[in-house]
């Protein structure tokens, strides 16, 4: 049976008329999945047009890279090597898609904003003078000599796995690089929010203007998967709680495991609590599930260990 809220929030549910067949409903999951890919696609084009190699503030990056700390320095190498795989990730994702036109062209899409996001981060290494060229493109061959697959996450095998895995990972990265812009700005002596001037021209200081559009990519991406997952409910309620239920226990950051500086970058992840369970629970699982109508019992639901 598939249903709607009641107007008014309380009551029995409404049943939706139709459609009732699998193949009717999946249709239907079709077409509003393309009607929500075309406003996120115009969103994007409109809001989030963003190069790393001509729109970030380097002289910035330059002049206060030095207030950065060693932990910072292995948060941004970490997340470097995470964003990385981009490549992996969209190759995994493009098999399972074969017959789904409207998430390949999300997952390319979706694999063109990530691209900027290791480029952004190798520059502000780069500028700040915590990496040298050499290491840098030392650090990218060790990235290659391994693989990611979407076989290292449970669940995650086929369109609504992914967008259920998607919709919790996009969100964890946001709020990671949330944490880490808050981090930045008080070691750039900074207040957590934009100083008047920033306000004024559009654009925060160095670094955290960096991860301040990175952090804009990733919750775009977050509330792409969200309204995906918010379709396949509607019409597949059942189907779709036993996959959310599957992948979020089983759920981790993609590639911890495969990054060249993992016990570094872990470290500096267990020191500085820029993302941890109690972070996860509270800023990404818990506002999921408000946003699906899901019930509090779940919140006990946290991440795997990497």
């Amino acid at each position: 049976m598939i249903v709607a809220e009641t107007p008014g929030g309380e009551g029995s549910p409404t049943l939706i008329a139709g459609p009732w067949t699998r193949a009717a409903r999946q249709a239907a999951v079709d077409q509003e999945s393309l009607q929500a890919f075309v406003e996120f696609f115009g969103r994007s084009m409109r809001t989030r047009r963003w190069s790393p190699w001509h729109d970030l503030p380097v002289d910035e990056i330059r002049d206060h890279g030095a207030r950065l700390s060693c932990d910072t320095i292995h948060l941004l190498g970490g997340f470097l090597g995470i964003e990385e795989y981009v490549g992996d990730f969209v190759r995994d994702g493009l098999g399972g898609f074969q017959h789904c036109r409207t998430r390949r062209n999300l997952h390319l899409q979706w694999g063109a904003e990530e691209l900027r996001h290791g480029v952004a981060l190798e520059q502000v290494l780069l500028h700040t003078g915590a990496r040298t060229q050499e290491q840098l493109d030392a650090y990218h061959a060790e990235v290659a000599e391994r693989q990611w697959s979407y076989g290292d996450h449970g669940g995650v095998d086929g369109p609504l796995g992914g967008a259920i895995y998607g919709m919790l990972q996009e969100r964890s990265t946001y709020v990671n690089y949330e944490q880490l812009r808050l981090r930045v700005r008080a070691e750039c002596g900074l207040p957590a929010r934009s100083t008047p001037a920033e306000a004024q021209r559009g654009r925060q200081l160095g670094v955290a203007e960096v991860l301040r559009l990175i952090a804009q990519d990733e919750i775009a991406h977050h509330g792409m998967y969200l309204k995906l997952v918010q379709i396949y409910l509607r019409y597949f309620p059942e189907e779709t709680l036993d996959k959310f239920q599957t992948v979020a226990s089983r759920f981790h950051m993609p590639a911890l495991r495969l990054i060249p500086n993992r016990r570094e970058f872990l470290g500096a992840m267990r020191r500085t609590q820029v993302f941890d369970a109690d972070k996860y629970q509270a800023l990404v699982l818990a506002p999921i599930l408000r946003a699906l109508g899901l019930e509090d019992p779940l919140l006990g639901i946290a991440p795997s260990t990497p």
